[in-house]
């Protein structure tokens, strides 16, 4: 089993505040909290996910308020991006996307014998009757060939 850690991409949560205020001839200088990462994604990969229409579970957590369902992609990165289907998920609160779950013309990662490709998994939160994503992540990962 190999599990990948989402990096973070798109619309980011969370920025450093200074806040400098000067009272009489001293400065005071505060820095408030940062807010929450925001959504973050964990993909599963399996050996029966290769080369397969079937898609691996999707975990995603700290999923924005008001994400009626999540769009996911998978895109081959190498040697040209391509889109490799995917599907969309009712967000029922769980944040998991169920193993097989994605199916618009999904087709798992399936370097050719001897070379490696990377694909990346495009999830977007997206509010109900759609519009722009709340949030969007990526869950990169690296396949060889067999």
């Amino acid at each position: 089993m190999r599990k990948f850690i989402i990096g973070r991409w798109g619309l980011t949560a969370g920025a450093l505040l200074l806040m400098t205020g000067l009272a009489g001839c001293g400065g005071k200088q505060e820095v408030a909290e940062t807010a929450p990462q925001g959504m973050t994604v964990e993909v599963e990969i399996h050996p029966v996910h290769r080369c397969s229409r079937l898609s691996p579970a999707i975990l995603v957590t700290d999923v924005p308020r008001g994400t009626s369902y999540f769009d996911v992609r998978l895109v081959e990165m190498e040697p040209v991006e391509r889109l490799l289907g995917g599907g969309t998920w009712s967000n029922d609160g769980s944040g998991k996307i169920a193993e097989g779950g994605l199916t618009k013309l999904y087709s798992g990662p399936c370097p050719p014998a001897g070379e490696e490709r990377r694909y990346s998994y495009v999830i977007s939160a997206m509010p109900f009757g759609g519009g722009q994503p709340l949030s969007v992540r990526t869950a990169e990962i690296l396949v060889e060939g067999e």
